[in-house]
């Protein structure tokens, strides 16, 4: 059965890809701004279901299909992308100086066959030391920093480079939880 990837996002796809998996990439096209909630992983389930309704109108052949949502938590605020630059370096400031980042992300796997859907959401966190203020002067004009929740891009520089703690996975901080994606996968019963 295919394997269809319901995310733009070039970290996700190439977390799955790591992972070994072939799979077709299907863009949801969802106003993630219009769903609300107050509680981090239920909001990020509730965007990677809505993402999974809309890829799944688009499919006409069963498949399986992955969805992901994440938001960053700092000081129980929920961030999603920053809207301006100027938001986007606040937080950044804010990062530089050592507060945790807490990052939900979420997994929603869906068999268009059986009709059967599995989800979760997990949490991992991150502490940076100073953030060089070229660099991250470059990635905010650079434009990308509008593509990630909280405003940072852990698997780049200087992001990468600056990590003085790492609390759980890796890929659930880029968006699609290893672990987890295969925990839901095995559950659908894709091989």
């Amino acid at each position: 059965m295919k394997l269809i990837l319901g995310s733009q996002s070039k970290p996700r796809q190439r977390v799955l890809k790591k992972m070994g998996y072939d799979f077709e990439v299907v863009v949801p096209d969802i106003d993630e701004k219009a769903i609300r909630n107050p509680d981090p992983k239920k909001l990020v389930i509730k965007v990677a279901n809505a993402k999974a309704d809309d890829i799944i109108k688009k499919v006409s052949k069963e498949a399986i299909v992955i969805t992901g949502d994440s938001v960053t938590v700092v000081n129980r605020e929920i961030r999603e992308k920053p809207e301006t630059k100027e938001q986007a370096y606040t937080w950044l400031k804010e990062i530089s100086q050592g507060v945790r980042l807490t990052q939900v992300s979420s997994v929603v796997v869906t068999n268009t066959k059986t009709n059967k859907r599995v989800h979760e959401a997990q949490e991992a966190s991150v502490i940076f030391k100073d953030l060089p203020e070229q660099e991250v002067k470059e990635f905010v004009e650079s434009g990308d920093v509008f593509n990630f929740a909280g405003a940072y891009a852990i698997e780049f520089d200087p992001f990468k480079s600056s990590i003085k703690e790492l609390k759980g996975e890796m890929e659930t901080i880029i968006g699609l939880p290893k672990e987890l994606t295969k925990k839901l996968l095995k559950e659908i019963e894709y091989k």
